[in-house]
């Protein structure tokens, strides 16, 4: 489905509703997961942990989560999630030195 130009048409009405509902879902994870991050860093600095021992804990914490996964699930993109939520502990760290 192109337009006479070449540029593709809008997406067929059901395929876009599904699509938004799936990035919307997508996206309140995200932001979930990220708090649950900031708040657990945070908790974890003002009970004395170390930046490392904080990232420690948040692969351990990420590692048991994986292990429920399937071998087929695993993914660059949780190598990819796994980094980032990594990159958000330091992050957090700094922001409530």
């Amino acid at each position: 489905m192109t337009l006479s130009d070449g540029i593709p048409s809008s997406l067929p009405e059901e395929l876009d509703r599904a699509l938004r509902r799936a990035t919307d879902r997508t996206l309140a994870a995200l932001t979930s997961l990220r708090r649950a991050v900031r708040e657990h860093v945070q908790s974890e600095r003002d009970n004395g942990a170390s930046l490392a021992e904080i990232e420690n804990e948040m692969r351990i914490i990420i590692g048991r989560a994986q292990e429920s996964l399937s071998r087929d699930d695993v993914d660059g993109h949780h190598e990819a999630l796994t980094a980032q939520m990594i990159k958000w502990t330091g992050g957090f760290f700094e922001d409530g030195a």
